[in-house]
């Protein structure tokens, strides 16, 4: 196998002009055709006598029709079309044959003994292994019509769902120093930022009150009795599904046994309903994703039963990483750093699926 991709997508302006029609843009995980190989054939129109001929020897390395076929195949269709000709077939071989030779320099020098390429070519050993005995042993078939609807009976709530608005509240337990605060935002009942920072300052809600939420209540239902939802007081929900404009700010108060509350409109998701045959394809597309899920760890499993595994936990409790200025970004911690479009959450990821 001749991973092109992983190894051609180079910064370097000057070596990518170089070997750029060999790999970046291709698929991930190329194969090359073998005098063993038990594969179908023909592959690429050639039989496996034509694939094993050579075209070309890079010191020790030969390249053959086979792994031209492979490589082109891997072009998206606007690249495969430049080669049509015997001209440009034989520029692609030049730039193979440049991949090799630039390889076979970097191994002199000792580069593929260096801990990240060694970990690269652990990595593509491990995708290859698990496309052939995984990815393309569990077909999208293989998911029965029984199996989707056990699924779809069993999570109904998920593809039907009531109307759902998103809000965000601030709780004072003084009236009369909530309503200094309402009078304030109603001065700008569009102003997010000003509504967030005294919710910043003001709220009394011990969950929306935390990180980085500033009062957001996320999306909830009238009734307010889905299992998916956070509870929002009753009064806080029927006031919510008042307000007409997203954006805009409950006039009054509302009261409940918690205190007081400033109620802001952010977000609407109409009701959905799916039936079965609406939701098929997406459930099919999720179950035939956690079969290859389960097949992988069932393999790991039984790798790890086979396997002597020693681990030394004196020292990996002993361990000390400092992190702090490592780079990592930080996490959304609240659905406004992270923002959910109207109409997203299970109908939006069976779209996704269906696509």
């Amino acid at each position: 196998m001749r991973p092109w991709l992983p190894i051609l997508c180079l910064t370097s302006s000057a070596l990518a002009s170089t070997v750029a029609a060999v790999g970046c843009g291709s698929k991930d995980e190329p194969t090359s055709p073998v005098a063993d190989d038990d594969g179908e054939w023909p592959r690429h129109g050639l039989t496996r006598e034509q694939a094993a001929q050579t075209l070309a020897k890079v010191g020790d390395t030969t390249i053959t029709v086979g792994e031209l076929a492979e490589a082109l195949a891997d072009q998206s269709p606007y690249l495969r079309a430049r080669y049509n000709s015997p001209e440009r077939r034989r520029e692609f071989l030049d730039n193979l044959i440049r991949f090799e030779l630039l390889a076979q320099e970097a191994e002199r020098r000792g580069l593929h003994e260096l801990p990240e390429v060694q970990r690269t070519r652990k990595q593509l050993m491990i995708q290859q292994m698990l496309k052939t005995r995984i990815e393309d042993a569990i077909q999208l078939s293989d998911v029965t019509d029984e199996e989707i609807r056990a699924h779809y009976e069993a999570n109904r709530d998920e593809f039907n769902k009531p109307e759902q608005v998103r809000a965000s509240h601030i709780l004072m337990r003084d009236e009369a120093a909530a309503r200094r605060v309402l009078r304030e935002i109603l001065g700008a009942p569009e102003d997010m930022l000003r509504f967030r920072q005294l919710a910043e300052r003001h709220d009394e809600d011990p969950e929306t009150s935390r990180g980085s939420r500033r009062g957001d209540l996320r999306f909830f239902s009238r009734d307010g009795t889905r299992e998916d939802e956070a509870p929002v007081p009753r009064e806080v929900a029927e006031a919510a599904f008042t307000i007409q404009d997203i954006g805009a700010v409950h006039p009054e108060l509302v009261r409940s046994s918690a205190g007081f509350h400033i109620v802001k409109l952010t977000g609407r998701r109409a009701a959905l309903s799916r039936s079965l045959e609406e939701s098929r394809r997406a459930i099919q597309n999720r179950l035939w994703r956690e079969k290859r899920e389960r097949a992988v760890e069932e393999l790991v499993e039984r790798l790890r039963r086979e396997a002597e595994i020693r681990t030394n936990e004196d020292a990996l409790a002993a361990v000390r990483i400092d992190l702090s200025h490592a780079g990592v970004p930080e996490v959304p911690t609240s659905a406004d750093e992270l923002e959910v479009p109207e109409g997203a959450g299970a109908a939006a990821d069976a779209e996704e699926e269906e696509r």
